[in-house]
């Protein structure tokens, strides 16, 4: 059973002591025109929650968790090994802080945001709500297949035209998915930060352009590792597997009012109507008026405590000082590419358009063995579309950007 969703404000991260090692000099990216950002120092609390090797750079792919997610999924389990009475109610009874940190995470009013187990279970809720309404939904050729197959099945299904929208550079903008959205356009369907390069795209901008059809950010590469929230998208959905750092399982749906208003609950189960519990009444019971409506049976309960637990931990330092210093890293990496030789896949003009990704390759050599060689070298990275991906967190030690550059110069013998 879904709780009542309670929650504050996000609390900012402020200025405290800075453990040894963990200094994080202000500066833009390459390029970048607006000259340095100071970024606020990581807390000894934070860092001291994590323990992944130094050389992991897959957050892109899966986030190690906390102790703290740990030590919520531990204490889960012994509650459904040795219940104090209903195993159920003793479980639900712990959502209650976990929901509360979901809201406050993307900035909603309680009743906006759901648990769901994945990005693509929030995505498939959207686009089967749009079975038999005529019109087309739009997303770029280049998206993650989570944000491609829903829109793809329900359009099968009898659901609305899809429209994928080539984008040669990887930037996606008002400009380039302008001659494809008319007045039939349902929705709008992007990533927040692109999987391949780490384009972070202008969710602003696409809404001024674009203010009719619903706006649909999958948030999974952006949210954890840099500010996001619901406004101004009418739905935002993020699984927790990667910057959330909250494990397989985990994730959120935090919906609009618009959205609620537009979208059928054709895939609503049990969980996401009013008076579920009552089994006096036969089904079907109407719908909620809330986000809680998208569930189609028993919430997510185990990977709603992994979030909550995951938001705890982010707010120990501030997604602000996240924010800051996963654009370092990344920044750093991009640097040691370069500095050894690299070609770096570089869609963004300035460093607002960037987030945790840096995608590169080496000349002459095959990405599948740039990758082979950085294993050996205690750095794991990922191979993704003819380029080698590497996306470090805030907790990426600094000084692995300069193991970065010597296992890739090792390539030519220096």
């Amino acid at each position: 059973m879904a709780p009542p969703l309670g929650g504050r404000r996000p609390r900012r991260g402020g200025t405290p002591r800075l453990p040894r090692g963990a200094a994080l000099p202000g500066g833009a990216a390459p390029g970048d025109a607006g000259g340095a950002a100071a970024v606020n120092p990581l807390p000894a609390a934070y860092l001291e929650q994590f323990g992944e090797p130094s050389g992991y750079l897959e957050f892109a792919s899966t986030g190690p968790v906390s102790h703290r997610v740990r030590e919520a999924v531990a204490a889960a389990l012994e509650v459904v090994a040795c219940p104090p009475g209903n195993a159920s109610q003793a479980i639900a009874a712990r959502l209650e802080t976990a929901a509360a940190a979901m809201s406050r995470l993307v900035g909603v009013a309680p009743h906006r945001v759901t648990a769901v187990p994945t990005t693509s279970a929030g995505i498939f809720q959207v686009a089967f709500g749009l079975l038999g309404r005529p019109g087309n939904v739009v997303i770029p050729a280049h998206e993650f297949p989570a944000n491609v197959y829903p829109w793809l099945r329900a359009e099968e299904a009898g659901g609305p035209e899809v429209r994928r929208v080539s984008c040669p550079d990887y930037r996606v903008t008002p400009e380039r998915l302008a001659p494809a959205v008319d007045a039939e356009t349902l929705v709008l369907a992007v990533s927040l930060v692109d999987f391949i390069t780490g384009f972070r795209v202008d969710v602003e901008a696409l809404r001024l352009a674009f203010p009719a059809p619903l706006l649909v950010v999958d948030a999974i590469q952006g949210l954890g590792a840099v500010g996001a929230t619901l406004e101004p998208a009418d739905v935002l959905v993020a699984g927790g597997q990667k910057w959330l750092r909250a494990g397989w399982g985990s994730g959120l749906m935090a919906v609009g009012e618009r959205a609620l208003e537009r979208l059928a609950p054709t895939l609503t189960g049990w969980c996401g109507v009013e008076r579920f519990m009552d089994f006096g009444v036969a089904a079907p019971h109407g719908a909620l008026g809330t986000a809680h409506r998208f569930q189609e049976g028993s919430p997510p309960y185990f990977g709603a405590l992994q979030l909550g637990a995951a938001v705890e931990v982010i707010e120990l330092a501030g997604i602000a000082a996240i924010e800051g210093a996963v654009l370092e890293r990344a920044a750093a990496m991009e640097e040691a590419v370069r500095r050894a030789g690299g070609e770096v896949l570089d869609p963004w003009r300035q460093r607002s358009e960037r987030a945790g990704i840096v995608s590169f390759r080496l000349p002459a050599e095959d990405p599948a063995a740039t990758v082979s060689r950085l294993t050996d070298a205690g750095l794991v990275a990922a191979r993704r579309s003819g380029w080698v991906r590497v996306s470090p967190h805030a907790s990426t030690p600094p000084e692995t950007a300069a193991r970065l550059r010597e296992a890739l110069r090792a390539s030519d013998g220096d």
